[in-house]
């Protein structure tokens, strides 16, 4: 089976994130998917499925904020349906996918499975943090998701 392309940018229309660098993420040692420290790179799972794979979810993620700013990932919680999300890959043709749907999804809750799906249509996910700050685990009490399909 031909290996996808690596998805190597990522902008979404509407937004400031133009050109946003994504870069190959796996696994951090608590078990959760790796962010790239740099707030204005995207992650890319590389364990699952690419943009552009025909089953599956591809899965980027990114920080949220920085101790003193937003970053641009914050601008997803308020994207609208219908949004246009271009991921540009290696050695191959731009891909664009349009949001169906954007979600909070409380991190105690977070149901791995149904964002990291290796079967069923192809789509893509983009993930960051959101929700309420929470001062005890110096993180936020949500994640935000935002689901793609292939436009």
């Amino acid at each position: 089976m031909a290996k996808n392309p690596a998805p190597r940018f990522l902008s979404v229309a509407g937004t400031t994130i133009t050109d946003m660098a994504v870069v190959e993420v796996g696994v951090s040692p608590t078990g959760a998917m790796e962010i790239p420290e740099p707030f204005n790179q995207a992650g890319w799972y590389r364990f699952g499925p690419a943009p552009g794979a025909a089953a599956g979810t591809a899965v980027l993620a990114a920080h949220v904020d920085t101790t003193s700013d937003s970053a641009p990932f914050s601008q997803l919680k308020s994207l609208p349906a219908g949004t246009l999300v271009t991921v540009q890959r290696q050695g191959a043709p731009p891909l664009t996918f349009r949001v169906t749907r954007v979600e909070l999804m409380a991190k105690d809750a977070f149901d791995g499975d149904s964002v990291f799906r290796r079967d069923g249509p192809p789509q893509l996910k983009l993930v960051t943090c959101g929700g309420r700050w929470l001062d005890e685990q110096q993180d936020y009490g949500d994640n935000v998701i935002v689901t793609a399909v292939p436009a």
